[in-house]
């Protein structure tokens, strides 16, 4: 999604600070809210961050209601992945411009060494 509205924000900061405080939440907002979204990218995130802060667990009333979650949670991995890819390239084009910098200013040094 390209952005998220103030009552996701303010749900993912609750969670967040509950998360941060080592507590146990429920969480309730009103149908279409987006609240599968923020919450399976705010948790994965987190778990992904705090490798020791255990599991989420996510109860629904229905098979196809969780068959939906897990589908949300597809969703919200293949995006995450794709942008650690996107921050690696980035990362690694950085790299290689720095690296050609600092060997332009080495090549120069020896140039004007020469003279």
């Amino acid at each position: 999604y390209d952005r998220i509205y103030l009552e996701q924000y303010q749900y993912m900061r609750s969670i967040k600070q509950t998360l941060d405080a080592g507590g146990h939440c429920l969480l309730e907002m009103p149908t279409g809210t987006g609240k599968t979204v923020c919450l399976l990218s705010l948790i994965t995130s987190y778990q992904l961050a705090h490798p020791n802060c255990g599991k989420l667990v996510y109860c629904t009333r229905t098979v196809p209601e969780m068959n939906s979650v897990m589908e949300e949670l597809g969703t919200v991995f293949s995006y995450r992945s794709e942008q650690m890819r996107l921050d690696r390239e980035a990362a690694a084009a950085a790299d290689a411009s720095n690296t050609q910098q600092a060997e332009d200013v080495t090549m120069m040094d020896v140039e004007e060494s020469a003279t």
